[in-house]
């Protein structure tokens, strides 16, 4: 029997949260970490499945998700950003 401590667990939601960030659907994201981050699926369905019970509202209508069109609006609800002038400094 494998056992995951809570720092485990916690960076798989990280990874799951950045694989939200691009838009990537549960498959895609369990397939993703699995390759990428060697993690079992079942982990990650697990870890997917405790933050869908803890953020009902924000699953429910990232789900609903489905077109470049209403992602938009979607992510400005939940990510909000100050003014920005469109274009990126150069760090020295």
């Amino acid at each position: 029997m494998v056992t995951y401590y809570a720092w485990e667990i916690m960076q798989v939601q990280n990874l799951i949260e950045r694989c939200l960030l691009f838009h990537m659907s549960q498959d895609q994201c369990i397939k993703a970490l699995a390759e990428h981050a060697g993690i079992k699926p079942l982990v990650t369905l697990t870890v997917w499945k405790e933050l869908q019970k803890e953020n009902k509202e924000f699953f429910k209508d990232y789900l609903q998700v489905t077109t470049p069109t209403t992602t938009r609006p979607f992510f400005s609800r939940y990510c909000k950003r100050g003014p920005s002038s469109g274009r990126r400094k150069n760090w020295k």
